[in-house]
């Protein structure tokens, strides 16, 4: 469903006087997976293809889900689920550790699923995590002024709700070799010593392997405000142009993607539909210009 709505809060009362609208758009959006494809070895509709399920949306984050870090020793931990087959909460030698939760629960609907932690990367599970991209709102709302012979107008777009994955940033945040890539600002609050508390693990030169891999780490709240363009211009009064055979003269100077409002700097979560962003997504650069408009 989408909106747009335009109001004119002051009419100028004469010709040279003050005007002022505003406007605002915007679009919410939800879709589901209905039916799966088949599997061409089963004959079957497939319980899972790469994220995609039945029952939900294609923009839903199929991952493992970071746990933090452990304080005692400074490795990343990951959730990992598994089949409490015996009941005692505890896993042990009877149970089953589930790898993706979708194929599991589609094989065992009667699972007792409990939850604890590991520091392998791999033994941890997959599941939908509950996230995804789709905004709760998206759009974008502009102002109009007008005084005299000046006109101003500017231009914002905005989005509320869902999450990005930042790539960028976990490229960042990884444990390469010293010297190796840049680091972000952030690895200075990393884990150093027994008992410190901290979402960023220890710098090991690459000895802990998959901190930075795909998990809920770096799921990212997408909500950002951008202001796209600001316009200030000024129309010569007719006298000074009659002379020359234009029935109109504008000069104006003119702003594009001036700023960017978002969870982390430099994290622009408009550029993919699907919430990933990457080194290899550039942001629109900011440009100033100045310009005429003439009518004969």
């Amino acid at each position: 469903m989408e909106f747009d709505v335009l109001a004119r809060l002051i009419k100028p009362k004469e010709a040279e006087g003050f005007g002022l609208s505003i406007g605002i758009n915007g679009e919410f959006l939800k879709n589901e997976i209905t039916e799966m494809p088949t599997d061409p070895g089963t004959g079957l509709p497939k319980v899972l293809d790469g994220a995609y399920a039945q029952g939900y949306s294609i923009f839903d984050f199929y991952m493992r889900e970071w746990a933090g870090v452990d304080p005692a020793t400074g490795t990343g931990l990951w959730n990992m689920y598994y089949d409490d087959i015996n009941g005692n909460g505890v896993l042990d030698a009877g149970d089953v550790t589930i790898l993706s939760m979708a194929h599991y629960m589609h094989e065992n609907p009667d699972a007792n699923v409990q939850k604890t932690t590991t520091s392998v990367y791999g033994d941890a599970t997959q599941r939908h995590v509950g996230k995804n991209s789709i905004p709760k709102v998206r759009g974008a709302f502009r102002l109009n002024m007008e005084y005299k012979n000046f006109d101003f107008t500017t231009q914002f777009s905005y989005s509320i709700g869902g999450y990005a994955y930042d790539n960028t940033y976990a490229t960042l945040m990884g444990n390469q070799t010293v010297g190796g890539n840049n680091w972000h600002k952030d690895i200075q609050n990393r884990w150093q010593q027994p008992g410190d508390v901290t979402n960023v693990p220890r710098v090991s030169d690459n000895l802990d392997a998959n901190v930075s891999s795909v998990s809920t780490r770096f799921l990212t709240k997408a909500d950002y405000l951008a202001l796209n363009n600001v316009r200030l211009g000024y129309t010569f009064p007719q006298r000074f142009i009659d002379k020359s055979g234009l029935s109109s003269l504008n000069i104006y100077v003119s702003g594009d993607n001036l700023m960017f409002f978002s969870r982390r700097d430099g994290f622009n979560t408009s550029l993919s539909e699907s919430g990933n962003t990457s080194t290899y997504r550039y942001t629109p650069l900011s440009s100033v210009s100045m310009g005429l408009t003439v009518q004969f």
